[in-house]
């Protein structure tokens, strides 16, 4: 982990919080949109984790759009992350420069922030560190990050655009039959009930404890075969980045982004009948829906931020959390103890009694954004970058 400080007027198009600097492009005007939909993705998903966990000690009930589906399904909180995959694919667009081959330093690099990614992963699914070593997840959402990471730089260092098109396609199709194949000693498949899948049960063969969700129908939502269609998703990531940063200024090519993200989520939703949408083995009608809106909300930041050049309110809160994002995700789940707190959970009571307990269960998620963003501003004004 270091930190560096952004100079004005010279910065890279994104300062990426997974992209090693020497990896780097030559400077380019900076797009302001790419770093608030990092900051959106990132915020979501503290938002989401927060709710998730504050609910849960005050016994309130979640807002439905911010809890994921128990299994087939797709809401708000089934999204976020996803988009943060794609964002990573689109970052490594803007940072990583084409090598056409993996030297032994671009190797040494790219590993080196793969394992502290890992390493880091490893560290935050396993708080609060109760559970014995020998029984701890050993994944998580960034050794996702990390591994999709790991491949896709090299992938986009090594080929062009046409060539990392097929590879992520054909992991799409592929992916398919293999969740559907038959579980050894336990018959066919069903894609529909949770854990009666092929991608499930090799998790629980080969993880063992070291898995999510325990049992004869446990999973890990951010298992090792679901892996390969998130490194589908972080491909495509790639893909719309390279054509937003060759068309930033024209408003036509971000309409055509646009109606291509419309295209991929309309695909994604017409496979769902056969290959259901379902984040926690992230099948491939899911990586499409997901994808395609990520494409749309992108499209649509790219013409009224850098376009347009609009002065939106909350923009510069989302570029606070956008341009530390990998950090920002951090100190949330070392902190996530602070919606918990005692003091949160008076507060949460005495809306109950008063009868506004909707809107005193967001209280504790509020406050707690407040409290993490308020560093991150400091960098942020400060222009300090923290990689990871």
């Amino acid at each position: 982990m270091r930190m560096d400080s952004a100079e004005t007027g010279n910065d890279a198009t994104i300062a990426a919080a997974i992209a090693p600097d020497s990896l780097a492009k030559p400077a380019t005007e900076r797009l302001k949109s790419l770093d608030v939909m990092r900051g959106f993705t990132v915020v979501s998903m503290i938002v989401v984790n927060a709710m998730a966990y504050s609910s849960q000690t005050y016994g309130l009930d979640a807002f439905g759009f911010l809890s994921h589906s128990p299994w087939a399904g797709f809401t708000f909180a089934d999204f976020v992350f996803p988009a943060f995959i794609f964002m990573v694919g689109v970052s490594i667009s803007a940072s990583v420069r084409r090598t056409n081959q993996i030297d032994r330093g671009l190797f040494a690099r790219v590993s080196a922030r793969t394992l502290r990614l890992v390493v880091l992963g490893i560290v935050i699914a396993n708080i609060p560190w109760t559970t014995p070593i020998g029984d701890w997840r050993w994944l998580g959402v960034l050794q996702r990050i990390g591994l999709c990471y790991f491949v896709v730089a090299f992938l986009f260092a090594t080929t062009g655009w046409r060539v990392r098109a097929l590879i992520a396609v054909t992991l799409l199709l592929l992916y398919w039959p293999l969740a559907a194949m038959p579980l050894p000693g336990a018959g066919a498949a069903n894609l529909w009930m949770a854990g009666a899948n092929f991608v499930s049960w090799t998790d629980r063969t080969l993880l063992g404890v070291h898995i999510y969700l325990r049992g004869p129908h446990g999973y890990d939502p951010e298992g090792l075969l679901s892996t390969l269609p998130a490194v589908a998703q972080c491909l495509l990531g790639t893909l719309a980045g390279e054509w937003l940063l060759s068309h930033r200024q024209s408003p036509p090519a971000v309409g055509k982004l646009a109606i291509a993200g419309a295209v991929v989520a309309c695909l994604g939703l017409a496979w769902s009948p056969l290959f259901p949408i379902v984040k926690n083995i992230w099948t491939s009608s899911f990586v499409l829906l997901s994808t395609g809106l990520a494409v749309i909300l992108l499209a649509g930041l790219v013409w009224l931020l850098d376009q347009r050049h609009k002065n939106v309110w909350g923009v510069r809160f989302f570029e606070a959390f956008g341009a530390n994002a990998i950090l920002a995700y951090a100190l949330q789940s070392f902190a996530q103890f602070i919606p918990g707190d005692e003091g949160m959970q008076s507060l949460s009571a005495a809306g109950t009694r008063s009868g506004y307990s909707i809107a005193m269960a967001l209280l504790p998620v509020v406050l707690f954004i407040a409290i993490l963003w308020l560093p991150l501003e400091l960098m942020r004004r400060k222009r300090w970058i923290v990689k990871i």
